[in-house]
């Protein structure tokens, strides 16, 4: 009999569900809104299910700890063990699970008003952000050259040619000294053909390796 008693549809199980479907909608707002702020950047597609299902699991929990400090201490501590990240990434994205999951409290606690104002509002704000506040087009270039090869100067033609601007980021010695590896921050022009860049690059540092990438590629969330 008491088996069957957790399987009846009562009035808190449909509140639960309710939530559960509002989790939803403002999981997929959030989403949505990730991916417009970030529709010229790249970012993960697991980071987009993530914060999709955030809400969703927030909903349902939250009911049934609500009103017991002890089960409140255990779900802190299942989310001590929890990692969301296994390599330190971008703090926007480190907010947007943050959002996510305070969106999934709200609206757990039965606050739906203010659960999809917070939705809206936040949302809206990421994304004007990103469409009025002017992104650099830095990218880190890494060339290697011999040992006996000056770079100071030994490019600027080239860089010229193709970039809008570029600094030395830093230097380092490779290959038991025999080789240096110069990376610079570079940023390219709109018509710069990347290849036709890395191919000049390749005859004056005698066909060594040469690097071009994004910054924010080292730092791509792994969810």
């Amino acid at each position: 009999m008491d088996i069957m008693t957790g399987f009846m549809i009562n009035d808190e199980t449909m509140a639960i569900m309710f939530s559960m479907v509002m989790g939803l909608i403002a999981g997929a707002i959030i989403a949505g809104g990730y991916v417009i702020a970030n529709n010229k950047k790249k970012f993960s597609k697991n980071f987009v299910i993530t914060v999709l299902a955030l809400p969703v699991i927030m909903a349902i929990i939250i009911p049934f700890i609500a009103t017991d400090l002890k089960k409140t201490l255990s779900l802190a501590g299942v989310f001590a063990l929890v990692r969301f990240r296994s390599i330190p990434g971008d703090s926007k994205d480190i907010l947007y699970t943050f959002f996510a999951a305070a969106a999934g409290l709200v609206i757990g606690l039965g606050s739906y008003f203010i659960g999809f104002v917070l939705v809206f509002v936040v949302s809206v704000i990421f994304i004007l952000m990103s469409r009025c506040w002017k992104v650099s087009e830095k990218q880190i270039l890494k060339i290697t050259i011999p040992e006996d090869m000056n770079y100071k100067g030994a490019f600027d033609d080239i860089f010229e040619k193709y970039l809008v601007k570029h600094a030395v980021k830093n230097v380092k010695t490779s290959n038991m000294g025999t080789l240096f590896t110069i990376s610079y921050w570079v940023e390219p022009k709109k018509d710069c053909d990347t290849k036709e860049l890395i191919d000049e690059l390749r005859t004056r540092n005698g066909n060594l390796n040469i690097i071009l990438e994004n910054p924010d590629d080292q730092l791509a969330p792994v969810l």
